[in-house]
């Protein structure tokens, strides 16, 4: 005689979302001969899966189910605060004014007491969330800290894996293209390859004259009137975050500079954000540490990054408006005032001001001086030019200026992504924010030899080509959250650089062969012939006299020496800038998330730390901005001027 066992309640919940009563009590039967609950059984054997019998639970008990990225713990210094074991909970995810909630995981021997208990105390609802083990470890694990606020709520754009299926496919697809393809002749491939390469120096040269163009006439700096900059203002309160890592040799000068910002000390916090393992830099910092400076040690984990210790940063910042400042940074001294008031203009989508990065050793190598300028023409000039178009523009990775609340609501820093402020001047342009440039200067130290310079490089080219792969998971979304004017912009700008760095040392040898009649295009004949040299020579010189172009505006705007010489040597600066490219795309293979180190403090060109009267020489030097006749601010993209 058979005996029919009884069916639960989470499993009567499920023949009401349309299992078949057949299986459920075949499941009920099985499971008690085996020595299970039929809620295990089921999983078990792969009939369902977790998620399925546990949201059938929560609702058979009236509690709300959370899935797996779906919550995040509370921590204290990292550490989850759980009343049970670390599987099954409790776990405290949140804090009300009235309540405390939990997220619990039931063993499953256990559905039936849970049931019980939810019967007798109806209340539990108010603090208490069903979800599953699985989704319990993970939270534990990988969320139970700030740096996981990304991966959790945005995994998309989380550049923990380097690509994901669809774009393994996609890269499947054009590899089968290719070996078709090889039934093409391979000077046919040849032409096509140069006339896009053609293109995009074209574009590339027309781009740098037209932002070197639209800027010509711009201060680096902004000074605010003597009403605002020294009036009585309720400032917000503003955080700093630094994050530092083996720099000892600059942290004395960083501090002496930090002191020279002219900002209210008692809205102003300082976080200096250290390793554990980094006790030279800590001991060198609290020899000269004010009062109103902390130091938050973050703690171990992987990857050891600077977009991982920001993220603890953030947890501790009490300021509305945050900025982020490297060891060998020397902002201006009213460059927070500047961003305050700039913001207190700005509509609430205006998230994120990017302060222009300058170099004062230009003088210490061949390296520098074309660092300098180039960091003229990206911050002087592309960089304000894209902001004109309400363009998206990837943010440089030191002195850019953010308000808190947007920062948290979209996910911070990715602790994966090497370029982090890359990664997240896009992703703000997607998720509906707007970027500004400020008119204020942070003075930089570049690297001085090959080596620190090729390493910095190369990590900066890794970042680009992970947010490339981030932001290129999926085309149809990217439309959609940029449109295509802007999606066309931000595809140029990254996937354009990526493509630029790594086919252009091939295209010269080409061209140059070609050129010389050392290869032949047997396919164009008589005038097409010299068409196509026409066309790959005229865009190598729009793409040169471009560039140079904008490096004699940028140089004459920041006051650099020798921009002659270093126009002479431009393409030489380019063919190092390719093979940075290549190392990077070798450690995007082997190591993604490993982080080159800059050593800093090292130059001796420098200048020398500002006193109060060089600070004032600083602001008076940058005394031109866009004030109209009748002292009112004029209107600019994205910062509209209030009533």
């Amino acid at each position: 005689m058979r005996i029919e066992a009884p069916i639960p309640a989470e499993l009567e919940i499920l023949r009401q979302r349309g299992i078949a009563k057949s299986i459920l009590e075949r499941a009920c039967n099985c499971a008690a001969r085996v020595g299970m609950s039929p809620s295990e059984y089921l999983v078990s054997r792969g009939f369902l899966t977790e998620d399925t019998v546990y949201s059938a639970l929560a609702e058979a008990c009236g509690l709300p189910f959370l899935p797996t990225r779906g919550f995040r713990p509370q921590s204290i210094n990292c550490r989850y605060i759980s009343l049970g074991a670390d599987e099954c909970g409790p776990l405290l995810i949140g804090l009300t004014e009235k309540d405390t909630i939990y997220a619990v995981a039931p063993d499953f021997a256990a559905f039936a007491d849970v049931l019980d208990l939810c019967r007798r105390r109806p209340e539990l609802r108010r603090w208490v969330r069903i979800t599953t083990p699985d989704a319990l470890r993970h939270a534990t694990t990988h969320l139970n800290s700030p740096e996981g606020d990304l991966e959790s709520r945005y995994p998309d754009f989380s550049a923990r894996y380097r690509v994901n299926k669809a774009q393994i496919i996609k890269g499947v697809s054009l590899g089968v293209g290719f070996l078709f393809g090889c039934f093409i002749p391979l000077v046919s491939t040849l032409v096509f390859c140069a006339l896009a390469m053609a293109l995009c120096c074209t574009m590339f040269g027309v781009a740098r004259l037209a932002s070197a163009w639209s800027s010509r006439h711009d201060s680096p700096s902004f000074r605010l009137p003597p009403s605002i900059a020294d009036g009585p203002i309720n400032w917000p309160r503003y955080t700093i975050l630094i994050p530092l890592y083996r720099e000892a040799a600059s942290v004395s000068g960083l501090v002496q500079h930090l002191k020279l910002l002219q900002y209210p000390r008692d809205r102003l916090q300082v976080l200096f954000l250290l390793e554990r393992d980094d006790l030279e830099t800590a001991r060198h910092l609290k020899e000269c540490l004010p009062a109103n400076m902390e130091i938050v040690w973050v703690p171990d984990g992987a990857p050891r990054t600077k977009p991982r210790a920001l993220s603890h940063g953030l947890e501790q910042a009490t300021g509305s408006l945050i900025t982020v400042y490297d060891a060998e940074d020397r902002p201006e001294p009213d460059q927070l005032k500047l961003a305050a008031f700039f913001f207190a203009l700005a509509t609430p989508e205006v998230a994120c001001l990017q302060a222009r990065l300058s170099i004062d050793n230009s003088e210490d190598s061949f390296l520098t001086r074309h660092f300098a300028l180039e960091y003229a023409c990206l911050f002087d000039q592309l960089l304000p030019w894209l902001h004109r178009h309400d363009w998206p523009f990837p943010l440089g990775g030191t002195s850019n200026h953010f308000r808190t609340e947007a920062l948290i609501a979209t996910g911070a820093w990715d602790k994966f992504n090497v370029t982090e402020d890359a990664d997240l001047g896009i992703r703000l342009a997607r998720l509906g924010y707007a970027c500004g440039v400020l008119p204020s200067s942070t003075f930089e130290e570049a690297p001085i030899t090959w080596k620190a310079w090729r390493q910095q490089r190369a990590r900066w080219h890794k970042g680009w080509i992970q947010t490339f792969f981030v932001h290129t998971r999926n085309l149809g979304h990217l439309l959609q959250d940029l449109g295509w004017r802007r999606l066309c912009v931000a595809l140029s700008l990254i996937g354009g650089n990526i493509a630029v760095m790594a086919l252009s040392p091939v295209c010269v040898v080409l061209v140059g062969l070609y050129s010389f009649g050392w290869l032949e295009v047997p396919q164009l004949e008589g005038s097409l012939r010299g068409a196509f040299t026409a066309v790959c020579l005229g865009s190598v010189c729009i793409c040169y006299s471009g560039s140079v172009a904008a490096l004699l505006w940028g140089a004459r705007q920041r006051r650099l020496k020798g921009v002659w010489l270093q126009a002479l040597t431009l393409p030489a600066y380019w063919a190092l800038n390719a093979c940075a490219f290549y190392q990077a795309a070798w450690e995007f293979l082997r190591q993604p998330h490993g982080w080159n180190k800059t050593e800093h403090g090292v130059s001796k060109s420098r200048r020398k730390i500002l006193t109060a009267k060089a600070a004032s020489d600083i602001l008076e030097a940058g005394a031109v901005g866009k004030l109209k006749g009748n002292g009112k601010l004029e209107r600019v993209k994205g910062i509209e001027p209030s009533s």
